[in-house]
């Protein structure tokens, strides 16, 4: 499921929680297993977020020593008046 699937779920779950608090009651079973659903969707969400981040990292970090070389060449090419002072 896509993040912008889970946020949707998560906001009409949330929506559903609060309408059956309301009406029956936070000790009512049925709501209580709402808000176990809801902690479900949230936890997922979670996860997949920490994936996401997890695998932008790694490839962030792979990409690494091309922008090192880059660097170095760019470093390398400036002329030597800016590395000496007279």
């Amino acid at each position: 499921m896509r993040l912008e699937h889970f946020e949707a779920a998560i906001n009409e779950k949330r929506a559903e929680m609060i309408h059956l608090g309301m009406t029956k009651g936070l000790q009512d079973e049925e709501t209580i297993y709402c808000s176990q659903e809801l902690d479900k969707l949230l936890n997922d969400y979670n996860r997949l977020l920490s994936d996401a981040k997890h695998t932008k990292s790694i490839n962030h970090y792979v990409d690494l020593p091309s922008i090192f070389i880059q660097q170095l060449h760019r470093i390398l090419s400036i002329q030597s008046r800016y590395f000496f002072i007279n």
